[in-house]
């Protein structure tokens, strides 16, 4: 009778470390799938809502987009089978940014070529200031005094001086 009840302690025992060991297992593999669910439904954009994820809204239409997102994950898909789904279902429009392909390039590369412009625009517009400038004041520097200008500015000079 010792005997039994000391097997079934340890049976007991090495049965609970079994249970504890698999449950960090599949812990761990749900951290991984978690990390996966929130940045797929992170890239995906709300059909009801305005400006937001389907991982920041609490919409029914994004609530049964993660949960499909959820199963999908679990199913053994990978991110990019995902988001097809997704685009095939709803069009491209449910993604956040759109592909950095075809006609999408465009709109990449818009604003970077935007900057680009203005700063060019800027440059060739402050140089031509300031050739102009340089060459009104040389214009100026290079005329010289008439009679009535030397006498007004002799007059300025003796007020000037008797203040």
């Amino acid at each position: 009778m010792k005997n039994l009840k000391f097997y079934l302690r340890n049976l007991g025992g090495a049965l609970m470390g079994i249970f504890f060991w698999t449950l960090a297992v599949q812990s761990q593999d749900t951290l991984e799938q978690q990390g996966r669910i929130k940045a797929l439904v992170d890239e995906l954009r709300c059909p009801t809502c305005q400006g937001l994820s389907v991982k920041d809204s609490e919409a029914g239409f994004s609530v049964s987009i993660r949960n499909k997102a959820e199963e999908m994950v679990r199913q053994g898909y990978s991110d990019d089978e995902i988001r097809g789904f997704f685009v095939k279902r709803y069009g491209e429009w449910i993604l956040r940014a759109p592909p950095k392909e075809g006609f999408n390039l465009i709109l990449w590369a818009l604003p970077g070529a935007a900057i680009l412009f203005g700063l060019w625009m800027v440059f060739t517009k402050s140089r031509r200031w300031v050739e102009i400038e340089g060459k009104e004041v040389k214009q100026e520097l290079s005329r010289t005094l008439s009679e009535e200008e030397e006498n007004l500015v002799r007059q300025d000079l003796e007020r000037f001086r008797q203040s």
